[in-house]
């Protein structure tokens, strides 16, 4: 069966149909909506073309809408003037049969109001946030799914911009700068989202599977330093998402069947008079099929996954909607090792007891966005979520025979070892609004709002203590025992001035208040400015100081393990981590297609969280710190701490990329950069994630095999330095029952670099009313050995074996292959 499904037999099945059909020409349509990008405000009469066709211009209607019928399948070109705007040209629009294209388009007011100004080229990763003049960069929906490795994730995908590095197969936890994970905010719709990830682990902001689904959301942005001051409570990165409209004029239909789940989805007028309309989506996974075939997917525990969002909209007079919106799944793996008749591979669980692992995420929300004339509108969301995790252990005592022909496990046997609940609720309000200001020369625009969430917590966990004894457990005892509340309030002020074309700049100020904790962060200024020479090279700087909370894990965690009576739980009032950007770039147009950008920067962090060293725990970890943490699949276990400690980042960065023109393009970012942070021992250390260097390059080309029929191969090239750890101390990880480092020798040791080659290839057909797309993403396939890390085994050697070692090197992934089969109709 596994020979059946190999990859290559698949792709050969997929071409020999795929050929064999009707080759006759197919059509689709282009529609959307020109908006001012300022006020929101509709543009009647913008003047829209398809510039690779003859004959497919029109107007924008009284609402700013147009429609085109009839577009042959391929990629095209739509350009966009107005007078009084800067115009604008969409390169690479993908159109297909069964998926209509969408498009909403931002016009810019000109400098120079008299006229159109010049038809300028949008590039690609130009930022949909106005405020933003550094760090930042847009993503589309095909950039999720054109990359080599992305497996439709935003995260993973984002992992290939410069200064961004995955290097973790099991997750898409993100790096950037050489900050922890933890630093990343997700946003959607103006709100802050919980960890959008299925089988998250307290305390940190990753996943193996991201539950949120590329093909609802519209092209969002991605901040990686500086960030305008309406984003707040983040140190590292901003992902500022936004879920796209159903389509308003015609019923849309989507199934696909593929590694990663079975899913289908479905838009469409609710009124086509009123443009109201909906999108849904549902995911179900289907690893247990594939893992049933014999198809390596990183354990022998079957991961069982579901999620699904949906948007209803409907627009309201004057140009303004309404929106009500969702996303949510939850996710459940059991990690069952006393059912190993011999040692196995297991890259997500420990190796000495079953887990039982649960989790769910959920939020819904109402969007309100109003024009309240020709330069001012508001927008403001209310929304509530849940994120829970919830999980069971069972410690696990055998015996390794070894005999001459089998290495068996014997005298298997379990008993409950710890259980915990965790729950965070939070309602969710967001209002915004912007304003265009009268100047007597160039633009301004004021954009100010507030960002306030209540938020309800409740923590339980309970564990049994290790006894001298390797095969008994002690009495329970509650490590977690808390049920909190407090509000996060978030004001903030921006202003825009554009006194010339080729001048820009931005100042701001963002505040950030803790109810719960008392934290208080009054006054984090943030300045940016763009200039664009007469080469047309765009210099552009940024500064800004940030502000994070602990994670509420943190904040609920008890210095010792309890029978009964009240914990100690001293880390209740910790305030925030605090963050220093400064950021200087430029972009180079070294030709129409090729572009270079270079950018330079400096983080100092300060006030983060580390041991409080006049506690015994802290004396004798004196190298904690919160900068490492925030990765993986191992929560965490602090005692006191303290807002002492501090870090830095530099870093330079490039990215080298051509246009997608002609049928392929080429992306290369590479960054340098150092992170260094220190512990309460004053001590300066490489963080976890100091790799030092990385770098990716990815490639793709697209063949047109006849009028319907392309075929897209791509390929994607990383390496990275690798993470940093300590010597192990073998005495107290037999006691602990878990890897304990020597504190004192801590991120001293490098592991190898990481390296892994991807390739992808999807072929696409288009008929009359649909199109099918077989795609395989082979994942690591040169096999490559990348270690993910220490893990504790103490039963996979013989005792008596003189290179006997608790301790072994747990490797990621080795080759994988992800293919899907999608039908648009």
């Amino acid at each position: 069966m596994t020979r059946i499904l190999s990859p290559e037999n698949l792709l050969f099945l997929g071409l020999l149909f795929l050929l064999s059909v009707n080759l006759s020409a197919q059509e689709s349509s282009i529609s959307g909506t020109v908006l001012d990008a300022e006020a929101r405000y509709p543009l009647p009469g913008a003047y829209v073309k398809i510039s690779t066709l003859e004959g497919f211009v029109t107007p924008t209607d009284l609402d700013g809408r147009f429609s085109f019928s009839n577009v042959p399948v391929g990629r095209h070109i739509v350009q966009v003037s107005f007078m009084g705007y800067e115009s604008r040209t969409f390169d690479g629009i993908v159109v297909v049969s069964g998926r209509p294209v969408v498009l909403e388009i931002k016009m810019i007011e000109s400098v120079v109001a008299i006229e159109a100004a010049e038809v300028t080229a949008t590039k690609a990763g130009e930022v949909m946030n106005e405020m933003a003049t550094v760090s930042a960069r847009a993503f589309t929906v095909e950039e999720t799914d054109r990359y080599a490795g992305s497996r439709g994730d935003p995260a993973r995908m984002a992992s290939n911009f410069a200064g961004v590095q995955g290097a973790d197969d099991s997750r898409n936890d993100i790096v950037v700068r050489g900050n922890s994970p933890s630093g990343v905010l997700w946003r959607i719709e103006g709100v802050d989202l919980p960890n959008p990830n299925h089988f998250s682990v307290p305390g940190t902001g990753g996943g193996p599977v991201a539950i949120v689904n590329n093909k609802t959301l519209a092209n969002s942005d991605f901040f990686t330093a500086a960030f305008p001051a309406e984003f707040g409570n983040s140190t590292a990165a901003v992902f500022d998402l936004k879920l796209r409209n159903g389509n308003q004029d015609h019923w849309h239909g989507s199934a696909q069947l593929g590694f990663l789940g079975t899913e289908v989805l479905a838009e469409g007028p609710i009124n086509r008079d009123k443009r109201s309309s909906f999108l849904i989506n549902y995911r179900y996974s289907t690893a247990s099929i594939f893992s049933a075939v014999g198809i390596d997917i990183g354990t022998s525990a079957v991961p069982k996954y579901q999620d699904g969002s949906f948007k209803l909209f409907t627009p309201i007079n004057g140009g303004g909607s309404l929106s009500l919106w969702g996303i949510g799944g939850n996710s459940s793996v059991d990690i069952i090792i006393s059912e190993q008749e011999a040692p196995e591979r297991n890259i997500y669980g420990d190796n000495d007891r079953d887990q039982y692992f649960r989790t769910g995420i959920g939020i819904v929300g109402l969007t309100y966005t109003k024009p309240l004339n020709n330069k001012s509108f508001i927008k403001s969301t209310l929304a509530i979520s849940r994120d829970r995790q919830d999980s069971n252990h069972d410690y696990v005592t055998r015996d390794l025979l070894i005999t001459e022909s089998d290495t068996l496990y014997t005298n298997v046997n379990t008993s409950p070892l710890m259980t915990y609940g965790f729950v965070k609720d939070r309602v969710a309000l967001a209002v915004h609004a912007n304003r265009k200001l009268e100047t007597s020369k160039g633009t301004a625009t004021l954009r100010m709002g507030l960002n306030a969430d209540a938020m309800m917590w409740s923590f339980q966990d309970s564990i049994r203590a290790f006894t001298s004894d390797a095969d008994s457990l002690g009495a329970w005892g509650r490590r977690w025992d808390a049920d909190m509340n407090g509000v996060l309030i978030q004001p903030f002020f921006q202003f825009k001035r554009r006194p010339s074309e080729a001048l820009t700049w931005t100042a701001g100020v963002h505040s950030m208040m803790d109810t719960r904790s008392g934290a208080v962060s009054w006054f984090e200024p943030r300045l940016g400015i763009k200039w664009v020479s007469s080469g047309g090279t765009v210099w552009s700087a940024g500064s800004g100081l940030h502000s994070q909370a602990q994670s509420s894990y943190i904040y609920a965690a008890a210095t010792a393990t309890e029978e009964t009576g009240n914990l100690n739980m001293p880390n209740q009032k910790l305030g925030f981590t605090r963050s220093l950007h400064n950021v200087i770039g430029l972009t180079s147009q070294l030709s129409d297609l090729w572009t270079l950008k270079l950018e330079a920067y400096h983080q100092y962090l300060f006030e983060i969280p580390i041991a409080d060293i006049s506690t015994v725990w802290g004396a004798n970890n004196g190298s904690y710190s919160l900068i490492n943490a925030g990765g993986g699949f191992s929560r965490l276990f602090p005692d006191t701490l303290v807002n002492g400690g501090e870090g830095r980042n530099i870093g330079l960065e490039m990215t080298l990329s051509r246009a997608f023109r002609e049928g392929w393009f080429v992306l290369f970012t590479a960054s340098v950069f150092d992170a260094k942070y220190e512990g309460a021992d004053g001590i300066s250390r490489n963080t976890d994630f100091n790799g030092k260097y990385a770098w990716n390059f990815l490639a793709s080309k697209e063949w047109k095999l006849s009028s319907n029929i392309g075929l897209v191969t791509g390929l994607k090239a990383t390496m990275a330095g690798g993470r940093w750890y300590g010597p192990v101390d073998d005495e107290a990880s037999l006691v602990q029952r878990e890897i304990i480092y020597i504190d004192q020798d801590r991120n001293t040791i490098q592991f190898d670099d990481y390296f892994r080659l991807d390739l992808k290839t999807n072929l696409t057909w288009n008929r009359p009313e649909t199109t099918h797309e077989l795609g395989i993403d082979f994942v690591n396939i040169l096999g490559t050995e990348n270690i993910l890390k220490l893990t504790y085994a103490p039963d996979e050697m013989d005792i008596n074996d003189p290179n006997y070692s608790p301790v072994r090197e747990e490797y990621q992934l080795g080759f994988l292959p992800i293919f899907f089969y999608r039908i648009d109709f």
